[in-house]
């Protein structure tokens, strides 16, 4: 829902129509103004060419330019950018060159992905600084840890860094002038973000742990009582595993369908009464003193910390091409301002005639009235996915590349090659573009913008959202007339949403359409309300993170005891049907027989389930293929309650048939599971995910993707251990090459033929489960 809110302030380079086509002109709320594209005859390289509007504003009055269209380019296109966009993934002319700062002739995918690869093993050794000095002078004689903060405060303080830490932080001409004493705050404030994160993920846990578990069914039900999982100290208690169950025995083993009692009620006793803060507070201490090592390896912090590690490990290497601070090849050749850099007097596109811009005010604005900004990008050969990647957000340069030294912004001087971006920079990244007020407050030219309950024009961000409402105004500066002076988003519950939508505290609600749902839905409509639904653009899965679970036959087994079509049951009927493989089947390449019936996913038994007891011979089989392998597990529904999640009954019957089994799996919901997904934290899971209009698999599947969505199944550490998971590698670099032909082609029959060829490999990795559309 980020997205949701994010996107209400924005304003795109192109739109798109109801059939899903690129638009843009006067009549779209759009930054382009008109584009087109031309293959050259040997189809060798592609360009596009777009007329900006003139005219355009922020909702801070600031005008929107070419100056800000580059500064997003740029920054999309930087080596450490770590976002969602992967515009990095185009050969546009020119780009590999510029990221690498390397001349060469031919594609360099495979050294950025080494040299990604290199950054990720050093990332992990800066990490293991902490953890080697934590369990080397923490160590007590029965081998358990006790550190206290001022104790490893006071370690980090007279310790001396290992090599790999040293290059991990720092380049080697940095090395030469630094002191023992300058990597010791390094590392010290690698301990400083380390708790601070952790801090962060402990409240999160236990905004988690209040809707974590079902209490209408057992085991919990019997212990729904306010000194029980009535009791959010309780629950989170629990959930940290601070308190355990003891579950009754039956024949010797666990009947994981009755509590009998817990342990470590006594915690809870003496924290029951003192409040949130001083429980998390308790279990903040005791792991930072005790478990540390745990924290920097296995909890969603280490994750977070890794994604800033090797984005600094990548700073450095890369800047080892950087002489004298210098870029080499300062600009991308294949990304053109024709007005600022070229003699290029006039464009025809479409049939239309523009003068190009060629002399600018100091603000970035045309000068003259009848001409335009123009921009044009080269990509070599052809790329069906390009155009959608150029319909990126233009976001205010002089918004987010503000910090104290550039409180104004970054100065953009596109003909001295000057973008508002430092290059492969991770302290920019994490410092500047993602600092706390620009995660806070989004600005754009979008047609509402940010404000509080007060209709400020410069919120803070905890009145911007504040009490679960967030709070927009008008943008009087949109380039049409916005027809809502005032808009507010509020976060429901599901379970609540019409009776909030009855009682008139809100207008609009997007409630899941249960069976229930839609009945109350139908009874209210001689009331006024209006339904409206539509297929979505996306589908629901179950996710396998082999960085967790590194077996193959261990994944298989998880996905045989999943019974997809259970989630069928949550849904109004007519309104779900199950998927076999990882596409929307809203998408044109979705895979169907010739007579209309979905493609099945054929030779994979784990994903065919038919009965438990088949499904039982199925695991048997896999689990027989690693024996050694550690079957304790957590599933995780991401959502803020566990019962109402279409696939809690998929994972609840999977884990009472992997349990009797041997195994010991848990099922909880994690109203904070998309972030944890985002570093990588999370085993197995069921979410539910939106698709591009285009079916192109790089940002999700392909191991160059920088995007955070490979942290989730494993790629982060399938590359890194290429020997442990020679499988998993092979079956990666097959996908990759697939993925990669399927952008060389705009023929829609030769794209779905590919696609489906790939998605198989997908399934072949067992990392991604197909459950529900």
């Amino acid at each position: 829902v980020d997205m949701d809110v994010v996107g209400m302030t924005q304003i795109g380079m192109l739109s798109t129509d109801s059939q899903g086509n690129t638009v843009a002109g006067d009549d779209y709320p759009t930054v382009v103004k008109d584009f087109e594209y031309k293959i050259s005859d040997d189809g060798k390289e592609t360009v596009y060419t777009f007329v900006l509007k003139n005219g355009l504003k922020f909702s801070d009055g600031k005008p929107l330019t070419m100056n800000d269209v580059m500064f997003n380019i740029y920054e999309y296109l930087d080596p450490v950018y770590t976002g969602s966009s992967t515009m990095y993934s185009i050969k546009i002319k020119g780009l590999s060159q510029y990221r690498l700062q390397q001349n060469y002739s031919g594609g360099n995918e495979e050294q950025e992905s080494a040299m990604s690869a290199a950054a990720s093993d050093s990332a992990k050794l800066r990490l293991l600084e902490l953890v080697n000095l934590f369990e080397e002078k923490g160590k007590k004689s029965d081998n358990s840890y006790n550190l206290s903060e001022s104790g490893t405060r006071e370690e980090i303080e007279k310790a001396y860094v290992t090599v790999g830490y040293k290059n991990a932080v720092a380049s080697a001409q940095e090395q030469q002038t630094m002191t023992d004493a300058d990597y010791r705050a390094i590392l010290m404030s690698d301990y400083d973000l380390t708790l601070k994160t952790f801090k962060e993920e402990l409240v999160n846990d236990f905004k988690a742990a209040k809707e974590s578990y079902d209490l209408t069914a057992e085991p919990y039900k019997s212990w729904a009582d306010d000194s029980h999982f009535g009791n959010d100290i309780f629950k989170f208690l629990f959930f940290e595993g601070y308190i355990t169950p003891v579950y009754e025995k039956v024949l010797g083993k666990d009947n994981k369908n009755k509590i009998e009692s817990f342990s470590g009620e006594s915690i809870f006793a003496y924290y029951k009464d003192k409040g949130e803060n001083a429980v998390i507070e308790y279990i903040f201490n005791d792991y930072v003193s005790t478990k540390l090592n745990q924290v920097l390896q296995f909890w969603g912090t280490s994750g977070t910390l890794m994604t800033q590690y090797t984005a600094k490990a990548l700073d450095i290497a890369l800047h080892e091409n950087v002489v004298s601070g210098e870029l080499a090849i300062p600009n991308i050749e294949g990304v053109v301002s024709l007005g600022h850099t070229t003699t290029t007097t006039t464009v025809k596109v479409k049939g239309n005639d523009y003068t190009v811009a060629r002399e600018y005010n100091e603000d970035g604005t045309v000068k003259n009235t009848n001409e335009y900004a123009v921009l044009q990008i080269t990509v070599d050969g052809t790329d069906p996915k390009a155009i959608y990647n150029f319909g990126f957000t233009v976001a205010p340069c002089h918004y987010y590349s503000a910090d104290a030294e550039h409180p104004n912004g970054r100065t953009v001087d596109i003909k001295n090659n000057k973008f508002g971006v430092d290059w492969a920079s991770s302290d920019f990244q994490s410092k500047t573009i993602q600092s706390q007020q620009h995660v806070e407050i989004p600005v754009g030219a979008g047609a509402f913008m940010a404000t509080d309950a007060n209709g400020s024009d410069n919120p803070q961000g905890s009145a911007f959202v504040s009490s679960n409402i967030v709070y927009y105004k008008a943008n009087h500066n949109f380039m049409f007339p916005v027809k809502a002076e005032k808009l507010r988003m509020q976060v429901v519950s599901s379970s609540n949403a019409i009776d909030k939508l009855v009682s008139g505290e809100v207008d609009y609600v997007t409630p899941q359409f249960t069976k229930a749902n839609s009945e109350r839905l139908e009874s209210l409509a001689k009331q006024g309300l209006v339904q409206l639904n539509s297929w979505q653009l996306g589908y629901g899965y179950i996710g396998v993170n082999a960085g967790k679970i590194p077996n193959i036959n261990i994944r298989k087994a998880i996905m045989a005891a999943m019974q997809t079509s259970l989630a069928l049951e949550f849904y109004a009927p007519s309104t779900c049907e199950n998927i076999d493989w990882p596409m929307s089947k809203i998408s044109w390449a979705y895979p169907y027989e010739a007579d209309g019936v979905t493609s099945k996913s054929n030779g994979k038994d784990y994903l065919q389930f038919t009965s438990i007891e088949a499904a039982k011979k199925i695991i048997k089989k896999y689990m027989d293929l690693a024996p050694e392998e550690n079957l304790e597990i957590t599933f995780t529904i991401a959502g803020s309650s566990i019962t109402e999640h279409p696939t809690y009954p998929v994972f609840k019957q999977a884990a009472e048939i992997l349990n009797d089994m041997g195994w010991n799996i848990t099922v909880k919901a994690d109203s904070q599971a998309l972030t944890k997904l985002s570093t990588g934290s999370l085993s197995v899971w069921a979410a539910a995910w939106g698709s591009t209009i285009d079916p192109d698999m790089y940002q999700v599947y392909h191991k160059n993707s920088s995007a955070t969505s490979v942290y989730s199944w494993g790629y982060r550490e399938i590359k890194s251990n290429p020997t442990l998971y020679s499988e998993e590698m092979s079956i990666i670099n097959e996908l990759s090459d697939l993925i990669d032909d399927g952008r060389e082609t705009m023929d829609k029959d030769t794209r779905k033929r590919i696609y489906e060829e790939a998605m198989g490999l997908v399934l072949d990795l067992a990392v991604e489960m197909p459950v529900y559309q």
